[in-house]
């Protein structure tokens, strides 16, 4: 596992040990930072459930300007920090080890986020959840994109115009735009 593209090309990363996370493939990171390449410079990311932390890293590594990783397993958290650290990201990088309801909640009306990268557990049901919390705690910023990674297509959400969906194996990719405000 790598960052694949930006200022950091190449940093290998570690994966927590454990078969409790999966990692995204090349070709799906890729595609999801495809899309985002022109929104990228200067913005606050949201990596929730972040596992390693490469989706935010990669984020960073492209020209965010600040990531927030949110996890809430010990050993994911640690492989997040020993991440960041070998990208050089300490100054722009947060880590909370928090379950994600008490992270979106820390922030409510405190902190906008440009960017959420939404990529729970595919069985654990979070997805309407994390959209409806982080609508209603006032967490994103005008225009703001929530990215959805899942293992089946996601319905529209309230709030949120859904640009594109697209399959890449036996994942899914899912755009949303928030529009309220």
């Amino acid at each position: 596992m790598r960052i694949i593209a930006g200022e950091k090309r190449g940093t290998k990363l570690i994966a927590p040990e454990g078969i409790d996370t999966r990692p995204t493939l090349d070709h799906v990171k890729e595609a999801l930072f495809g899309r985002l390449q022109f929104e990228l410079h200067g913005t606050v990311v949201l990596d929730l459930f972040a596992g390693s932390g490469a989706l935010g890293l990669e984020a960073l590594s492209r020209g965010a300007a600040q990531a927030v990783f949110v996890e809430n397993a010990g050993g994911a958290q640690k492989a997040i920090e020993r991440n960041i650290q070998a990208a050089g990201f300490e100054k722009k990088a947060v880590v909370l080890k928090k379950d994600y309801e008490a992270a979106i909640k820390l922030f409510q009306n405190q902190k906008k986020f440009d960017i959420v990268i939404i990529d729970p557990p595919y069985k654990g049901g979070y997805y309407e959840r994390v959209f409806e919390l982080a609508a209603g705690c006032g967490i994103l910023a005008k225009n703001a994109v929530a990215v959805a990674e899942s293992d089946f297509l996601l319905p529209a959400q309230a709030g949120y115009r859904l640009e594109k969906q697209k399959r890449y194996g036996k994942t899914f990719l899912s755009f949303y735009r928030w529009e309220e405000e």
